[in-house]
């Protein structure tokens, strides 16, 4: 857009949306005005007016500025001293606001030797009421002041807890009335914002306070001080106007999520943009200490969920997320996950979103990120092109197992297919997730205590029906299905697949199976006795083969042994005693010890893994034939900290599966990842809906697994065969995916550590090529990057924004990209409010929005870009060629014209210096003679 440097610090800031101008409020005390519409600095410029109040002050910054919301002629400018109107029509300040405690009045003080003494608080902030007859004044020791507009006299002043604390001894305590003198010595929180709000009846208000409240309070939130409606400041006594303001209706306290201070907060209108942005809201956005942002409901302050309300750059603050996953979904899917809720109506409209691609014959990318909340929301972060499902679905983990704000989520996955999701927590829950229609639409939350389905006697858990904890809202949606809780410890990993199945693996070691058609839990094991198993099957069959091999060599040597014999016969004797005597002084070990070293390590490795527990850390469903087998099998493939790849075959028996441990493969380190292809094609060996048909009809399906870990890939073919591998130790992997290259063939893709990103063949694994990610990467999160078959990158910029990266590139840069459109200058404002006609028969002045314009931009404000458009338009300029900017006499125009631009601000730069420069010399000259007068009549005076 444009940038602009104020001459000094900003200290307040004030807008309107009928406003082309955004004001400045400085720390020296001026006001300067910026032209947003022309980008240009405003000659409009407002010196600093409470030196003229109190020429001995020291500390003048401005602290807050605001319009006036009926009167765009009339400025509230407060500073730390006190606030004051000022009239831009008559140039001149209408009155002043000084708040000052009398000896007596308690304030915000309870303390009996502050109260004794004439108190001053310095000001913090300064709004008009929606109708604009009144001001109100906040404090840093929490008081807050109503003033009236017509002549600036003070009407009440209260705390949140008491009211009329300006006047010298209150005989009542507590809400309602003023504080008892002597009472407990308390301290109170400095208001960080305050809004006075409206219905669509303006003079129907309350406030919106964020702070105020007593240090050390531990209910965290907002304050709602409802008035009700306003009596006319016309026929009304101002008896009546401060009791209305000293006594209202009721006042409740909003409390927040998580319980954690607000420093700043947003009304959503959706009447108007006007009045400050409070009239009639629908919503208020709250700022924690923390960072993050809440939205809640206006005025019953409910918490409401972002996702079906905002765009996901805006909710991804809603609050921060600290994971992602990125799983595909069928287009087809996708599409139809679109949730049927009761919701309000947008908070944001407008904007446009520009025309892009559409792809029609990919599966759709879609995001899980988590947050801190333990909710999900998934959405579709798209490839550039066109998104066909812009709606995001949320679900919240703590309201489905009864623990709102006290779990973590600790794992994700979900099915490619059928779009069903398993969440896992750190508590031992794990939440399986389906889209479908809500039987208990419009009805309860009910608890989670539906009898257990599946292993009801197991010693591994149960799996319970929560389907009634579905939240309300949802006629159709993303529903909870069934719970397990297994008891096993923090849930490490979970795999969903597209046939039904489920694996969890606990941080217990535990690894549970379950079919989703009984449902049922097929199989449970604690997963270092599988491993032990195979272990001891391995080296018992290593013993025996190498008993048959040593018994070979014994036969070898005996016959080697006669062979040396009969060449020593030929052989001199000295030579022979040299020969062999040398051979026996060699410091080589005996075979003995080589056996006791190897022995020796085999038992520290074997005690390193039985201190440590072993447990899966990631998992991959595929079909693919194992071993020597006949046929092709549904498999679990399962990578361990402890640095195994068990396989395990889920094979049907009669009307139920049936999981058995096919083998297993050790690797040099615990994998980051294992991804199934099929050996024959190139393309996904995962478990799928057609792979599993074929295997009825006899398919057979040749695959092997890419085995990533942080130094090393290998080609491993269940369940223990080893192919190729590729090793690396300059670098430490952080991720890695097969990427298919459009028309070529499958790649697989490492990111590492340090943000470079190295490409590698299948089955070959040779490097093919490296680059670096973009510099806005977030190094430090790479981890948590995720890599799409298509060749996206989807990775952390910062700690609330993804970037989405193409592997391959399109030849086009990120600037000429067709970008949407937030703000559409084509479409009217609404009007903005303007005074009465009994204000207009009493002599307020009022001015038009093109008269502001001129007041404050000046005469000699440049056309906006609009107009130069509409003239150019007029005078047919489009058609000229020497008007087009892209001929030759175009270019000369322009350069000509921009020539002349510049000399022309040049000529005005060097008339204000020269201005200036007179200025000073004559105040400098005024000041030489005042100081020469002075030494005269002092010397004068000497004499006398």
């Amino acid at each position: 857009m444009c940038s602009w440097s104020p001459p000094g610090a900003v200290t307040a800031i004030c807008t309107d949306p009928a406003s082309d101008f955004i004001f400045f409020g400085l720390q020296n005390g001026d006001i300067v005005a910026f032209d947003v519409d022309r980008d240009v600095i405003a000659p409009f410029k407002i010196a600093n007016l409470w030196r003229e109040h109190s020429p001995k002050a020291t500390a003048l910054s401005v602290v807050s500025i605001a319009l006036h919301p009926r009167d765009l002629g009339t400025l509230l400018i407060s500073y730390l001293e006190g606030a004051l109107l000022y009239s831009l029509k008559q140039s001149k300040i209408t009155f002043t606001m000084k708040f000052e405690l009398k000896p007596g009045a308690p304030g915000s003080d309870l303390d009996p030797a502050i109260i004794k003494t004439t108190r001053a608080p310095k000001l913090s902030n300064a709004i008009f009421n929606p109708s604009g007859t009144t001001v109100l004044t906040t404090y840093i020791d929490g008081c807050m002041a109503f003033w009236s507009t017509t002549d600036g006299r003070l009407l009440t002043a209260r705390t949140l807890q008491d009211f009329d604390v300006h006047l010298p001894a209150p005989v009542m305590s507590g809400f309602g009335g003023g504080p008892a003198l002597g009472a407990a010595f308390t301290l109170r929180e400095p208001f960080h914002k305050v809004a006075w709000c409206c219905s669509n009846n303006i003079d129907d208000t309350c406030l919106l306070v964020s702070g105020g409240n007593n240090i050390g309070m531990a209910a965290k939130g907002l304050t709602l001080i409802e008035f009700g409606v306003a009596p006319s400041n016309i026929t009304s006594s101002w008896k009546q106007i401060t009791e209305h303001l000293s006594n209202p209706k009721r006042q409740r306290f909003l409390p927040v999520p998580n319980n954690i201070d607000v420093v700043d907060f947003c009304m959503l209108p959706k009447t108007s943009p006007y009045h400050a942005g409070s009239h009639d809201p629908s919503g208020v956005m709250v700022l924690f200490t923390n960072g993050d942002i809440a939205t809640l409901r206006y005025p019953d302050g409910e918490y409401m969920s972002p996702a079906a309300m905002m765009h996901p750059s805006m909710a991804m603050v809603h609050p921060k997320p600290f994971s992602m996953e990125v799983s595909p979904i069928n287009r087809e899917k996708w599409l139809g996950m679109v949730a049927v809720r009761d919701k309000p109506e947008a908070y944001f409209k407008g904007g446009a979103n520009a025309k892009r691609m559409t792809r029609r014959y990919q599966d759709r990318s879609i995001a899980y990120t988590i947050h801190k909340d333990a909710t999900v929301r998934i959405w579709d972060i798209g490839h550039n092109d066109d998104i066909e499902n812009p709606d995001a679905l949320e679900v919240d983990l703590g309201v489905v197992v009864g623990k709102p704000g006290l779990v973590k989520i600790s794992a994700v996955s979900s099915s490619q297919a059928t779009g069903e999701m398993a969440v896992g927590l750190e508590s031992g829950e794990v939440v399986i997730y389906r889209w479908g229609r809500n039987k208990s639409y419009m009805g309860s939350l009910r608890s989670p205590t539906s009898p257990a389905v599946g292993m009801t006697s197991s010693p591994f858990g149960q799996l319970r029906d929560i389907s009634s904890q579905a939240d309300p809202t949802i006629k159709e949606g993303l529903l909870p299905l069934y719970l397990m809780d297994a008891g096993s410890g923090s849930v490490k990993t979970t795999a969903v697949s597209d046939i039904g199945f489920v694996a969890i693996g606990y941080d217990n070691g535990t690894l549970t199976v379950v079919d989703l058609r009984g449902p049922t839990v097929i199989y449970s094991i604690v997963i270092s006795t599988v491993t032990k198993d195979v272990n001891r099957i391995k080296e018992v069959a290593k013993a025996a083969a190498k008993r048959s091999s040593l018994t070979s060599i014994a036969k070898d040597i005996k016959r080697g042994s006669v062979a040396v014999a009969k060449v020593s016969k030929d052989l001199p004797s000295q030579a022979k005693r040299t020969s062999f005597g040398g051979f026996r002084k060699t410091s080589v070990p005996s075979v003995k010890e080589e056996k006791e070293e190897k022995k020796e390590e085999k038992k520290s490795r074997d005690k390193e893994k039985e201190d440590k527990t072993e447990y899966a850390i990631t998992m991959a469903f595929s079909v693919m034939t194992v071993g020597d087998d006949e046929f092709s099998s549904i498999c679990l493939h399962v990578g361990t900290n402890l640095k195994n790849v068990m396989t395990f075959k889920i094979l049907p028996d009669g009307s139920r599966y049936i999981v058995s441990c096919a083998g297993g493969h050790p690797i040099d380190n615990p994998p980051l990842t294992l991804i199934p292809v099929n050996a024959d094609t190139g393309a996904s060996a995962r478990a799928n809906p057609e792979l599993v048909a074929g295997l009825r009809q006899g398919q057979f399906v040749n695959g092997f697994i890419i085995c990533v870990t942080h130094n090393q890939a290998r080609i491993i073919v269940p369940p223990e065969e080893k192919e190729n591998h590729k090793s690396w130790d300059e670098m430490t992997c952080v991720q890695a995916a097969v990427v298919e290259l459009p028309d070529k063939g499958i790649v697989l893709t490492c990111v590492y550590s340090t943000g470079k990103v190295r490409i590698f063949s299948i089955p070959g694994l040779k490097e093919i090529t490296t680059f670096d990610l973009p510099a806005e990467v977030d190094r430090t999160r790479l981890s948590n990057c995720r890599i799409t078959r298509e060749g996206f990158i989807t990775a952390w910029t910062s700690h609330v924004e993804i970037g989405l990266f193409y592997m391959w590139g399109t030849g086009k840069q990120l600037h000429t990209q067709p970008k949407d459109v937030l703000y559409n200058p084509d479409v009217p404002l609404p009007a903005r409010p303007t005074i009465s006609g009994l204000q207009w028969i009493s002599g307020t002045q009022h001015i038009s929005a093109e008269e502001f314009d001129r007041l404050v931009g000046g005469p000699d404000r440049p056309m906006s870009q609009k107009q130069l458009k509409a003239q150019q338009k007029a005078n047919g300029g489009d058609k000229s060629p020497i008007a087009n900017g892209n001929s030759v006499f175009g270019s000369m125009a322009n350069a000509f014209n921009a020539r002349t631009q510049n000399l022309q601000n040049f000529q005005d730069n060097m008339q204000n210096l020269e201005n200036t420069t007179a200025e000073f010399a004559k105040a400098t000259s005024k000041f030489i003679e005042g100081q020469k007068r002075k030494a005269v009549l002092g010397g004068a005076k000497s004499l006398f």
